[in-house]
């Protein structure tokens, strides 16, 4: 009886699933990711509170000649370079102790030793951070640039009584290619996730190319003391940890943001996003639900699409009907993602928003299952 009237109604119970399945999408975008893509930015009174820009350099001095200029002639009032030297064997030290002749606010950390059993460079950040003569630090990596000298402004624009943790954006340069724009997506697509779960005073994860934290609240939560077993977490996993509704902000204007220089491949990016989806399990169950549900429904609203085509194929009210929910998912989509990436200067993304969306929608499961091979 069950399995005849499921053979009965299959194209009614198909376009139903695929009904429930847009509709929490739909949510995703109205309920969460619209706090950011239509947020209108506040009046914030600067503080001007000094601040203490960290970065650690291994092997670094190709990279470091470029982006120390770019650094120490930020317009701020007070703040200083804390560079990590992290085991270097080029010339990094000495071009450091360079330019210090000319820059008083640039200090240099020697790491001369190395310790096995601290993952990536949870190691030499903390002891910048140690260093930091400022209670505010600001965090990028070396081969990122400000995308201009109000960065340390605007991002410590947001610091007082209860903030005491900023999110910002970081992308990588902008290049033609397919790949180049794939990444950008990925990275911007991220950042539409973290704005809108701070905004919505659940924040989960930053990114430190561009993250802002007082050292208070490093050290009275041990620092990465709980992550220093993995290759990463020194930004999603410390900020999960530390970050609540009342001591997070997050800063989005374009000359707040920093730009990678780095090349990138196919393997290290996948390599990359398989690590990160293997530390989102040591999340707290609500964020990881959120998140993989999120996913989810990527991918199986396709895979539930193809088996409405495939059953209905013959009856044109059921693909109109079919259609008609993929298009209002679409236009709810593109809306919500268009006005983010224009926030985030991310204009030539838009036409691509619904490719992208389908790319990734086959990514994510093959990099969930080569996560769970990897150690």
């Amino acid at each position: 009886m069950n399995i005849d009237f499921i053979s009965l109604y299959l194209p009614e119970i198909l376009i139903v699933v695929f009904g429930i399945v847009v509709l929490c999408q739909i949510l995703y975008y109205v309920v969460i990711f619209s706090r950011f893509s239509f947020r209108k930015q506040k009046t914030i009174v600067s503080q001007n509170v000094p601040v203490s820009i960290v970065l650690t350099a291994k092997n670094d001095a190709h990279l470091l000649i470029k982006t120390l200029p770019e650094l120490l002639t930020q317009v701020y009032p007070q703040f200083e370079v804390v560079v990590v030297n992290d085991n270097s064997n080029d010339e990094t030290p000495q071009l450091v102790t360079d330019f210090q002749n000319r820059f008083p606010n640039l200090k240099l950390v020697h790491l001369e030793s190395s310790v096995t059993n601290i993952k990536g460079k949870k190691f030499p950040l903390s002891l910048g951070i140690k260093a930091a003569t400022y209670e505010h630090v600001l965090l990028t990596d070396v081969d990122c640039l400000p995308a201009s000298n109000q960065w340390i402004k605007l991002m410590a624009r947001h610091f007082n009584d209860t903030t005491k943790i900023v999110l910002g954006y970081s992308n990588i340069r902008k290049k033609l290619g397919f790949f180049n724009a794939l990444i950008r997506f990925d990275k911007l697509h991220q950042a539409i996730q973290y704005f809108s779960y701070c905004l919505a005073k659940n924040p989960f994860m930053g990114v430190g190319q561009n993250l802002a934290y007082t050292k208070t609240i490093f050290f009275n939560n041990k620092g990465f003391a709980s992550q220093n077993h993995l290759q990463f977490g020194d930004d999603d996993l410390f900020i999960n940890q530390v970050a609540n509704a009342r001591n997070c902000a997050i800063e989005y204007e374009k000359e707040a943001h920093t730009i990678s220089r780095s090349g990138s491949n196919f393997h290290n990016w996948f390599l990359l996003r398989t690590f990160r989806r293997k530390t989102r399990k040591l999340y707290p169950k609500p964020d990881r639900f959120l998140l993989n549900f999120y996913h989810f429904l990527m991918t199986f609203s396709y895979i539930a699409l193809g088996f409405v085509i495939y059953v209905t194929l013959n009856n044109l009210l059921y693909l109109l009907i079919a259609l008609s929910i993929l298009i209002i998912k679409y236009i709810t989509q593109y809306v919500c993602f268009g006005f983010a990436a224009t926030k985030l200067n991310e204009k030539r993304l838009i036409p691509y928003i619904l490719v992208f969306d389908i790319v990734f929608s086959v990514l994510n499961p093959v990099v969930y299952v080569v996560s769970k091979f990897k150690k």
